[in-house]
């Protein structure tokens, strides 16, 4: 299976109309699925538990190089902006900071 669901109980507030969903998918990575029932859209974010201090002394800057390259190229859209124009063509976006 692509994912497997694990049961994670959420807390959440009495006010808070919204459904959540903890998976696992088949390459380890966690993902929080939110559904608002009363949105029209979709999104998706993600973060990496790493960052500047993580760095090697000898490479500063090497987490943030690499953040960038999540989005420059993949198997499924292994050219230069290619998963952008997919975004975009979709009404969406990405961004890494």
């Amino acid at each position: 299976p692509m994912a497997s669901r694990v049961e994670t109980p959420i807390s959440q507030a009495a006010s808070d109309h919204n459904a959540y969903r903890m998976v696992v998918l088949a390459n380890g990575l966690r993902a929080l699925l939110i559904h608002s029932p009363n949105e029209d859209s979709a999104a998706a974010a993600m973060a990496v538990a790493v960052g500047t201090l993580h760095d090697p002394d000898d490479i500063p800057g090497l987490a943030h190089f690499l953040e960038h390259m999540l989005f420059l190229g993949t198997r499924r859209y292994p050219h230069e902006d290619e998963y952008a124009a997919f975004l975009a063509a979709h009404g969406g976006w990405s961004n890494a900071f």
